[in-house]
């Protein structure tokens, strides 16, 4: 097999492992476990390089690390133009929601308004519980 066409197939298996967790964050350790399972290992710096790339062209958000975690990635479709809306993370299941709602602007101007500070939303996360965890959380 070609050099190219490795590289290739190795981006193509990390663009599908990304798609199909779209609804939440993953690390590149998740990424090189799931590669490695499918007895498809990747070198952790070839994931990094193509997780820059794509972050660089809009297709992934890099979330900052949480003290003592490492930097995590969402898959992202580029019309959710996540530079203009917060996100929502549960901590229990890791699903992430976008907040792109009327209620962003609300906020935005309240914030402006009433504290002079501008919200910057690209890569802002609030954390709490989703609906599904909230339901067991109860049970």
């Amino acid at each position: 097999m070609a050099e190219h066409e490795y590289k290739t197939n190795n981006r193509t298996k990390i663009m599908e492992f990304l798609k199909s967790n779209k609804d939440r964050t993953v690390s590149v350790s998740d990424i090189e476990d799931h590669l490695a399972g499918e007895q498809n290992p990747v070198n952790k710096t070839t994931i990094y390089r193509y997780l820059d790339k794509l972050e660089a062209d809009g297709n992934v958000i890099k979330y900052a690390a949480e003290k003592g975690d490492k930097a995590t990635y969402q898959y992202v479709e580029r019309e959710h133009k996540c530079d203009e809306h917060l996100h929502l993370k549960c901590t229990r299941c890791g699903m992430i929601i976008h907040l792109d709602c009327e209620f962003m602007d609300e906020i935005s101007e309240h914030v402006a308004k009433d504290h002079g500070f501008r919200i910057q939303c690209k890569n802002s996360i609030i954390y709490g519980l989703c609906e599904r965890c909230q339901k067991l959380q109860k049970d």
